[in-house]
């Protein structure tokens, strides 16, 4: 009975063992089938760098501001008469933008009037008498201080109606204003304001290692959110002789043509300010770059040839590093050549080494200054 037993284990071992080298000849039949398999290449778009004259420039950001600008407001209080502007409306320098009543003051300015004319008929006789030795030399200053009494009078009540009165003290654009006709208004209160932005200016800081470079008239272009694919041309026309001891920055004023008015104060630009020499750089589209924590990278093509002969074309990982970048281009500093041919499109899809097929019927476009479309 043990011997039946011993033989079965027997068989079914050796049952086992047959059936595990029949699967391991397999296994290593069909490894040995695909350990030759190489993946299809992968499409992609390429560029050869080459050197370019890149004007030096410096990108940063600031904002406009108008180039003459308050809210106006009257120095007396009372209620407001009439209103003679309509807001969001130009006005020329001089012209009266709103009255407060002034009933009261010119009443009172009528009796100074009067009391002016009656000042000076009593001189005019006092004088008379003078001569005639009718009257002493007291009385006749006394009826002279009345005149200059009475005058001073007058003049202070007309100040006071010319208070009431808001002038537009230059030509702009006037903006909503917060009082209405019949309301009575507080001395100080803001009442509307006032802008001239025809043309404006545009504040911004840069570094003080830009200092030397930095002279009224050179270029800036400015882009702004509100007008995409746009840029606004203008120079500089201010540079604080003061470097911020906070920030060791230089203020700078640029003064951009505004004639048709779309800039208003207060919007954010960035501005690219041009320093005026250029020199050589190589710069590739910012699609051509793998950006990771270790370092960016980018991939170079390469034409090798096997032992067989047959020729492979592969992508090379290639550690660079990044200077300046306009628009669509990027400045390589470090890491390329002239003549090196970059993978610009596809680069998501690669690994080292990786068989690469070029096509480059439909490159992505690259530009200093790209332009934005409207759909």
């Amino acid at each position: 009975m043990k011997k039946q037993i011993l033989y079965t284990l027997a068989a079914a071992l050796g049952v086992v063992l047959l059936l595990g080298s029949v699967k391991f000849f397999q296994i290593r039949a069909e490894i040995a089938k695909h350990a030759s398999f190489a993946p299809p290449p992968a499409a992609v778009t390429t560029t050869v760098v080459r050197p370019s004259q890149w004007a030096s420039a410096f990108d940063t950001v600031g904002s406009f501001v108008a180039v003459r600008g308050s809210t106006l407001s009257t120095q007396e209080a009372g209620n407001v008469a009439k209103v003679s502007f309509q807001s969001d409306s130009p006005v020329e320098a001089g012209q009266v933008l709103l009255a407060l009543d002034t009933s009261v003051e010119e009443a009172r300015l009528r009796g100074a009037k009067a009391r002016l004319e009656l000042a000076r008929q009593h001189l005019t006789r006092s004088k008379m008498l003078r001569t005639q030795s009718a009257m002493s030399a007291a009385t006749l200053e006394d009826a002279e201080a009345q005149v200059s009494q009475a005058e001073a009078d007058v003049q202070s009540i007309e100040g006071t109606i010319e208070r009431k009165r808001i002038v537009a003290p230059f030509a702009g654009r006037a903006g909503i204003r917060t009082v209405n006709e019949g309301e009575y208004v507080m001395a100080g209160a803001p009442l509307v304001p006032l802008f001239t932005v025809s043309p404006i200016y545009f504040n911004f800081s840069v570094p003080q290692q830009i200092a030397p470079m930095l002279k009224p008239g050179s270029k800036v272009a400015i882009a702004v959110d509100a007008f995409p694919g746009r840029t606004f041309d203008g120079s500089v026309t201010a540079v604080n002789p003061q470097i911020n001891e906070d920030l060791r920055s230089i203020d700078i004023q640029a003064t951009i043509p505004n004639d048709s008015q779309e800039l208003l104060p207060g919007m954010f630009g960035r501005v690219q300010l041009s320093l005026g020499s250029q020199s050589s750089v190589l710069s590739v589209p910012l699609t051509a770059i793998s950006y990771a924590p270790y370092g960016n990278s980018v991939y170079v093509i390469e034409r090798r040839l096997d032992q067989a002969g047959a020729s492979s074309t592969v992508a090379r990982q290639q550690i660079v590093q990044l200077g300046e970048r306009r628009g669509d281009l990027v400045v390589v500093t470090k890491g390329l050549r002239d003549g090196d041919e970059v993978v610009t499109s596809g680069t998501m899809k690669l690994r080292p080494e990786a068989a690469v097929a070029i096509n480059n019927a439909s490159p992505p476009s690259a530009s200093e200054a790209p332009a934005v479309k409207d759909t």
